[in-house]
């Protein structure tokens, strides 16, 4: 990469549109009256209101009168529809209005035009400039200019009003919310709500270059030796008279040295658009574009009139070509050599300002597809922000920009938006050398002729399209020049050993990846049933990447779907990670990185495919989120390593006890280490390359013994950052998102807590919504070494978040010192750089005390970093937050605030759930103590080395009592109150049986002890109402947890399913018949008579079951079948007719009920009969 951060971060700018320093007066400090173009930042310094706001009204909003104090303060990019749709609820995403105010002045200046150039407002927006509207747009993905020039006031304060609406169930965009729908598959993604891209000011004078009004291409026959460039100009004559000029195109090289012009006299009517062709033949020696080395040339648009410039604009170009596979060659050739497509694809979304990207945001994004070694890149599945193919071109990626996905309504104004918006999206991309495909629709639902229709609209504009970038659909479609399969073997059945031969035939595969749990992992021959671990997507991969490698001469390449996991409206997916308190959803858990921007193994395993280790060499060690792998020492099997050296070797120490050193295989292979001997707690890589140490990687397992050389990880006492400052008083040390510590130098640090009245303590985005618990999705853990200090468990749990993450503090108004403290806890390992990947801003009591902090830039990875601040408190209240991320999440790891006043003292911490603890042995006292953010690692008992290995997911993050264990035959006993309403957690070494309150009910899982005597407790789960109070009485130790009760949905895919074939189903009835239908063997019902299918199916334990049905109706009509739960003695459950609606051709459509109420364990069977359902086609039902 040659970039960490974006050149022009103050004012954004594309140069399709307006590149060129010397055009910005702004930027440049240009005399104004030399200035041809002026263009204006109108990010900063908003006021934004919505529905979601409060005692608002929203009348005359557009009125210089109207008062907007109470509004929001917020710069754009900005997105209203923020944490609603990772609630696990298939519709929550924000629909409503978004209001936006701001007041500029800009300069007078005589005989001027004046725009407003919105690159982004979704979905509808209405603009007003000093109380008149001046223009609507339907959009939300493409750019839009307004002509303001009659309502501005040029020297004076202007009024800027904006709406941006994002109603429920729109019917004419081809970007609409994903919830919108119960068809499955129904559009991709959330939508945002708000001005979610850059707005400027742009001032020209009255003859002009339109937006996006200058095309360049090159045919087919360019090459080194020479090349001819054409040019499309568009130009604008807003004067009454018709005006000469003379249009010049100067072709400038990379270092701006004039290489060829052309130049021709034109005459512009009044008032009218004329389109100027140019072309500039036989250029020679030419610097083609390409991956390794992507050479852009500057084409300077110059108008001059009586000899002087009245309006220029710059576009970058690369001169390449492209040719796609034939019947002959099934490689894609880029300048007539060929090229492996091996890329990724990408949605703009990022846990609570998903769309809403800066371009720093852009710039980590196009980092991390590169340090994972990708050359191609997907836009999924609907236009890009401008600023990703400004870096993609410079950066050398093959792109395949997307315009919508699987939507279709048969309106007019569908069709008239649909056309339109296409032909901006066309004019915004086309002149970018990096794109290979055009992709119309992703798994599209379009109708054959209006595709047609399309593709004659993209040919139109584009002379290149087909000839060099076909135009496809994926995965479904017709009428475009290729429907680009996906392959999901190994994730929806197939087998992924098939892979290469499969490619062979599909030439470009356009999705291909695996689900994953982050944090879930399972030893090999386990991982294969378990297709929701880490260990299982990577191996999937890693098949993939591998047989794809060796087809590489004979096929295109493909694309890992996909960059980052994404939100997913519309469907049930919530297993983002492993524990409760990170399933949001829904979304799409397939991600090398988490919505929250982790990463994963999958994405180290692609870093040590396809990096260079000459230039990065890298060993990772997978994985380091699964410490507590084994809980004794022993013979183990499987450790796998990912390395681009040439040798790799493992050791059981820190750079000691070698368990062998092996040689890589090539790519698609990882290095594995088998029946070796693990007796201590560290694994210790290092990657080698011509026979030279030249990285390292290590990580630390929980359970095993400490090894020889531990010390060698740890730092000495005198430069620990933790160590305090003498002579102030410490009030409160807290470690944010951990439980309560205490350090070498003797001072405890608290556990967080939730801010509760009066109190000291944390709140988050969750704080804004009722019924999501206030730990959800801003705690993450880790539990790799910390260098730079020895309080490892501080910096091994983290707050993570964006400015509603915030910590109050009361204190008596005065000075004090804030240490606030950090450690990057996500990127540089396996030697990334990683500089810009993360930065944010700081504030103590609203004012900004550091800003763009960046971790790894000052430290590296995981290394301990202290801030201090001294600052005076007016109001009785400090107060930390995070009111700025421009690139990732803030984080936060621990807290301290000190005072030179002696005297002063501490607020109470906030209240957790368990109050007023009481434990008893034999009725007598015994100590127990309350602990916080429950975890693997945690020893579970006050007198034994023994430590949690393996908790139920809920439990992660919840509150426990800490106590001795006791093996003795006595009566244990605790008794407390809740404090809010909760779910309370009992485990039990042997079956509970009669000890507990039936209403636990039968136990629900276990809990894992290393080294206790028995490993696996018993759980029951009951819920409490807040101030209930608790009793629980047993002959047998037990262990007690709660949490706060989890209103949210469950997490529907992560539970087990079961398929029933409808081959397997009772069938009766003659007018029934077997088909073999897209794949599936099926029935399909020749006519409506009253004919049934009955499945019959076993469940093993009570609860509410998800019934889905794969269906397929006739193609011109919707169906409705009935469908009877029945219990085996005959009792109806549910009875409840399916009104099946149309499905895109060539697909399966799935339809979900659920059996209306709690079921109990036993057998149970399912009739559909047939209503109106001639032509329907059933395959199966699943059962979850």
């Amino acid at each position: 990469m040659k970039r960490y951060y974006p050149i022009k971060s103050q004012v954004h700018l594309h140069p399709l549109l307006f590149a060129g320093c010397m055009l910005l007066s702004v930027l440049c400090f240009a005399k104004p009256h030399l200035a041809v173009r002026t263009i204006i930042s109108l990010n900063d310094n908003w006021h934004r209101a919505s529905a979601k706001d409060s005692n608002i009204v929203f009348t005359n909003v557009e009125k210089a009168a109207y008062d907007d104090g109470r509004w929001h303060v917020i710069n754009v990019p900005d997105n209203v529809n923020t944490y609603e749709g990772v609630q696990r609820m298939k519709h929550n995403d924000y629909h409503g209005d978004a209001w936006y105010r701001k007041t500029f002045i800009c300069s007078a200046q005589n005989n001027k035009r004046s725009f407003l150039f919105f690159e982004g407002v979704g979905s509808f927006a209405t603009v007003w400039l000093n109380e008149k509207k001046v223009g609507e747009h339907a959009d939300g993905r493409t750019t839009f200019t307004i002509d303001v020039t009659d309502f501005i006031y040029p020297g004076k304060k202007n009024l800027l009003v904006v709406k941006a609406s994002q109603p429920a169930f729109i019917k004419d965009l081809p970007w609409v919310c994903g919830g919108c729908s119960d068809e499955v598959g129904f559009s991709e993604g959330s939508q945002p709500t708000g001005i979610f891209r850059p707005v400027s000011l742009i001032i020209t004078n009255p003859i002009n270059v339109t937006p996006f009004g200058v095309h360049i291409w090159n045919d087919s026959t360019a090459n080194t030796q020479s090349a001819t460039v054409n040019i499309s100009t568009e130009i604008k004559n807003y004067q009454p008279q018709p005006q000469h000029i003379i249009i010049k195109q100067s072709l400038l090289d990379a270092n701006n040295r004039a290489v060829f012009a052309v130049q021709q006299p034109v005459t512009l009517p009044s008032g009218s658009v004329v389109v100027v062709q140019q072309e500039m033949k036989n250029l020679q020696h030419i610097t083609l574009w390409n991956l390794d080395n992507p050479y852009l040339y500057h084409i300077k648009t110059t108008i001059l009139q009586q000899g002087k410039i009245v309006d220029e604009v710059n576009n970058d170009f690369g001169i390449r070509t492209i040719s796609w596979p034939n019947a002959q060659h099934k490689q894609l050739l880029l300048n007539g050599k060929p090229v492996f497509i091996n890329g990724t694809a990408e949605y703009e979304h990022l846990l609570g300002k998903s769309h809403a990207f800066t371009n720093e945001e852009i710039a980590a994004r196009m980092m991390q597809v590169k340090a994972a070694g990708f050359n191609a890149f997907r836009d999924a599945h609907q236009p890009h922000n401008l600023y990703y193919q400004q870096l993609i071109e410079e950066d050398g990626l093959l792109w395949w920009p997307q315009f919508a996905a699987h939507i279709w309504y048969d309106n007019p104004s569908f069709k008239n938006n649909f056309k339109q918006l296409l032909k901006d999206w066309i004019k915004e991309r086309r002149n970018n050398p990096a794109v290979i495909l055009w992709g119309l629709e992703n798994e599209s639902t379009l109708p054959e002729d209006f595709a047609k229709e399309c593709s004659d609209i993209i040919r139109s504009l584009d002379p290149t399209a087909s000839s060099q970038r076909k135009i496809a659909t994926c995965n479904g479609g017709s009428g475009t020049d290729w429907n680009v399969p996906q392959n999901w073997s190994g994730t929806y059945g197939g087998d992924t050993a098939q892979y290469g031969n499969e490619l062979k035939q599909e030439v470009l595969v356009g999705e291909y990846g695996a689900w994953r749990s982050v944090g879930l992992h399972a030893e090999q021959d386990t991982a294969k049933g378990m297709k929701l671990t880490e260990n299982y997507m990577t191996s999937v991969l890693e098949t993939k990447v591998r047989l794809a490698e060796s087809v590489r001469n004979e096929v295109a390449g493909h694309f890992n779907w996909l960059l980052y996991s994404h939100e997913n409206p519309g469907r049930v997916q919530s297993g983002e990670g492993m524990r409760d308190i990170d399933r949001i959803g829904p979304v799409n858990n397939k991600g090398l990185f988490t919505l929250w921007g982790e990463p994963v193994d999958a994405f180290y395993m692609y870093r040590s495919n396809y990096v260079d280790a000459a230039k990065e060499p890298m060993v990772y060690i997978a994985s380091h989120q699964w410490p507590d792998r084994w809980t004794e020492a022993g013979i183990k099997n499987n450790i796998i390593v990912y390395s681009n050296c040439d040798e790799a070797e493992l050791f059981n120490d820190v750079n000691n006890l070698s368990l062998g050193k092996q040689k890589r295989n090539g790519i698609g292979t990882h290095f594995e280490w088998n029946n070796v001997g693990i007796q201590y707690n560290v694994l210790y890589a290092v990657g080698y390359v011509n026979g030279k140490a030249v990285t390292k990687d290590i990580i630390v397992l929980h359970h095993l013994p400490k090894a020889p050389h531990w010390n060698a990880l740890l730092t000495s006492r005198e430069q620990d950052v933790i160590q305090p400052q003498k002579d102030y008083n410490y009030l409160y040390r807290v470690n944010c998102g951990g439980k309560a510590y205490t350090d070498a130098f003797g001072n405890t640090w608290s556990a967080d807590m939730h801010l509760d009245d009066n109190r000291w303590g944390y709140t988050s985005w969750a704080d804004d919504f009722k019924n999501v618990p206030a730990n959800f999705a801003s705690q993450r853990t880790n539990s790799d070494p910390v260098t730079g200090t020895n309080a490892w468990p501080l910096f091994q749990s983290f707050r993570y978040g964006l400015s509603e993450l915030k910590y109050t503090f009361p204190v008596a108004d005065g000075h004090y010192l804030v240490e606030l403290y950090f450690a990057e806890p996500w990127y540089g390992l396996a030697n990334m750089c990683c500089k810009g990947w993360r930065l944010f801003d700081i504030a103590i009591n609203d004012s900004i005390v550091a800003s763009d902090v960046d971790l790894y830039a000052e430290a590296g990875y995981s290394h301990a970093v202290k801030k201090s601040f001294n600052v005076r408190v007016t109001g009785g209240e400090l107060v930390i937050l995070f009111p700025k991320e421009k690139a990732g999440e803030a984080v936060i790891m621990a807290i301290a605030v000190a005072s030179k006043n002696k005297i002063l003292q501490p607020a109470n911490a906030s209240n957790g759930i368990i109050q007023q603890l009481q434990y008893f042995t034999n009725n007598q006292t015994v100590p127990a103590t309350v602990q916080y953010w429950k975890n693997t690692g945690d020893t579970a008992f006050t007198n034994t080395a023994s430590a949690f290995s393996l908790l139920p997911a809920a439990l992660y993050g919840g509150e426990w009592i800490k106590t001795a264990f006791d093996t003795g035959n006595n009566v244990h006993a605790c008794s407390f109150t809740v404090a809010q309403k909760a779910d309370v957690y009992v485990a039990f070494q042997r079956d509970a049986g009669k000890e507990l309150d039936s209403s636990f009910g039968p136990a629900i899982t276990f809990i894992s002890i290393a080294d206790s005597p028995a490993r696996h407790w018993h759980v029951y789960r009951k819920r409490f109402e807040k101030n209930d109070k608790i009793h629980i009485s047993s002959h047998q130790p037990f262990i007690v947890a709660a949490t706060q009760a989890d209103e949210l949905p469950s997490s529907y895919d992560l539970r087990s399913s079961v398929t029933y074939p409808v081959t397997d189903a009772l069938v009766k009835g003659n007018r029934i018949t077997s088909v073999s239908l897209y794949k599936k063997e099926a029935i399909t019902f020749k006519d409506n008579s009253t004919d049934t299918v009955q499945f019959h199916i076993p469940v093993g334990v009570a609860g509410m079951y998800a019934i889905k049905l794969r269906y397929r109706t006739n193609d011109d009509e919707n169906a409705a079948i009935r469908m009877i739960i029945q219990s085996a003695e005959g009792i109806v459950i549910k009875e409840e007719t399916l009104h099946l609606p149309l499905y895109q051709k060539e697909k399966w459509g799935t339809y979900e009920t659920n059996t209306g109420s709690y079921i109990n364990a036993g057998k149970y069977s399912i009739t559909f009969i047939t209503d109106n359902a001639k032509g329907l086609s059933l395959a199966s039902i699943e059962i979850q």
